[in-house]
């Protein structure tokens, strides 16, 4: 069957990974490198920026000619974000943890390899680590990323991660194998450290968030320099955070046996 529009599932799939393509590290990208970057022609790299150009969903420099992510993408966002019953339960846990420790306190949930943060107190430091809410960051080195893999289980992990992991700072874990190990003490305990293995100077701490089921639904962690966050100090961060985390799931409806 024809579709009188012409837009197949090959197009849109296309579409997103362009969208995809956009990262902090890279926000601001030409037709070439995007074209580079994806594998795909210049010439359906620019038919598929005139069209999500023309929606809004990015945005072309009049000086550079470089295309970024459009301000559409953030009103959906937002729409996506105000639906999340989990985030508006969180908060107000989140604002007294960051207002006890002044360290920043994110709430993550988990798509694919990777977490994505839906709220964030900043830290009220001058040297904080609070980036952005919709930012995504990978799994495996990162607190609520690791409890939400070790929660997800292994064949989750055996899908969506390779057997070599990227590294990022001289302590991230770089095999899967070993990552499994390390998910299996977290289950153990109830809550996941990142010492310095996303950012060597950065240490974090992360707990899981069920819901009605007693299903994972989401992590929350606090993350501030090491400096800052010594052992001592992470003991009572810890007991805080499962404290917090347990009366957020309790307000989700989950009635711990």
């Amino acid at each position: 069957m024809n579709n009188p529009d012409g837009l197949g599932p090959q197009t849109i799939h296309k579409a997103i990974a362009l969208l995809r393509a956009f990262t902090p590290d890279m926000p601001e990208m030409g037709v070439r490198k995007l074209a580079k970057k994806l594998g795909m022609p210049k010439s359906t790299v620019h038919r598929l920026l005139a069209a999500l150009e023309q929606e809004g969903f990015v945005e072309q420099d009049a000086r550079t000619d470089l295309y970024r992510l459009g301000f559409e993408l953030v009103i959906l966002a937002g729409y996506a974000l105000g639906n999340l019953d989990v985030r508006r339960v969180a908060l107000s846990f989140m604002d007294q943890l960051a207002e006890r420790w002044k360290e920043t306190v994110d709430l993550d949930v988990l798509r694919g390899a990777y977490i994505i943060i839906v709220e964030q107190i900043p830290g009220q430091h001058v040297l904080n680590t609070g980036g952005a809410w919709a930012t995504r960051l990978p799994a495996h080195c990162t607190s609520t990323g690791k409890v939400l893999l070790a929660y997800a289980g292994p064949e989750y992990v055996e899908k969506h991660l390779p057997a070599e992991l990227e590294r990022y700072s001289p302590h991230t874990i770089t095999t899967r194998e070993a990552l499994l190990e390390e998910l299996a003490k977290i289950r153990e305990q109830g809550y996941a450290r990142s010492w310095g293995e996303r950012d060597e100077f950065v240490n974090a701490l992360g707990v899981p968030i069920r819901g009605l089921t007693g299903e994972v639904i989401a992590a929350m962690s606090i993350s501030g320099l090491s400096a800052r966050i010594d052992e001592c100090t992470a003991m009572e961060m810890t007991k805080a955070l499962k404290q917090a985390a347990k009366e957020i799931s309790a307000r989700l409806g989950y009635a711990a046996h």
